[in-house]
C-alpha cells in the first residue's frame, strides 16, 4: 500500500475502496503556481502592478517633489497639426453619407414630380399644358412639401418642347449651395 493511500473501514471492520490523501506540501506548491500564473496574467493584461505610494528619494528628505512610480507613464507630447492653405489643385472632398443621402432624396423627389405628379396633373386638367406653380403638382405627390432635402424651394419650368409640340416640364433643385451651378439636380425636358 502507498504511504499516501488510506483505506476506510466501516464499523464491522471491513475495508472499503481506498481513499487518497494529498500531502500538504503538494497543496502549497499548487497554490504557489496558481498565484504566480494569476500575477503573470495580471501583469500581461496591461494593468501592471498596483501603484506604489510615492516616497521621497534618498537624500531628499522633506522634498516637496514626488518621485514618479516606476510603472507610471509619462504623457507623450503630440505635435501640433500643420495648418495647410486650401489648394485649388487638390481633389474635391468626398461628400459625407448625410450629404449623399440628401442628394439622392432630392433626385428621387425631382424625378417623381416629372414622371408621376405631372402626368397625373395632365389627366386631371385636360386642355391645360402646364401648371402655374409647382404646388399644383404637390397634390399628386405622397410628400406635399415642394422643397429639396436642404430646405430650399424646388423650381419648375414648363413649356412646349421645340420640334415636338408637346408640353415638357422640368423640375430643378439648386443643390447644396442653393445657387445655379454644375451641381444642380435637374429632371425633365430641356
Amino acid at each position: 500500500m502507498n504511504p499516501g493511500t488510506k483505506t476506510k473501514t466501516d464499523q464491522t471492520g471491513a475495508s472499503s475502496t481506498p481513499r487518497r490523501t494529498v500531502a500538504p506540501r503538494v497543496l502549497l506548491v499548487v497554490a504557489g503556481i496558481i498565484v504566480v500564473l494569476v500575477g503573470v496574467r495580471f501583469a500581461m493584461s496591461g494593468r501592471g502592478a498596483p501603484p506604489r505610494p510615492e516616497v521621497a528619494a534618498p537624500g531628499r528628505e522633506g522634498s516637496s517633489q514626488p518621485v514618479p512610480s516606476p510603472t507610471a507613464r509619462a504623457p507623450v507630447p503630440r505635435p501640433a497639426l500643420q495648418q495647410v492653405a486650401p489648394d485649388s489643385t487638390a481633389p474635391p472632398e468626398r461628400p459625407s453619407a448625410r450629404a449623399v443621402n440628401k442628394l439622392v432624396l432630392t433626385q428621387i423627389k425631382v424625378q417623381k414630380y416629372v414622371e408621376e405628379a405631372y402626368p397625373a396633373w395632365l389627366r386631371a386638367h385636360p386642355g391645360k399644358e402646364c401648371p402655374s406653380q409647382l404646388l399644383e403638382l404637390a397634390e399628386y405627390m405622397p410628400d406635399k412639401d415642394t422643397k429639396d432635402a436642404w430646405g430650399r424651394p424646388l423650381k419648375m419650368f414648363c413649356g412646349v418642347a421645340p420640334g415636338s409640340g408637346s408640353p415638357r416640364i422640368r423640375v430643378v433643385s439648386y443643390g447644396r449651395d442653393g445657387e445655379r451651378s454644375e451641381d444642380d439636380i435637374k429632371f425633365g425636358g430641356e
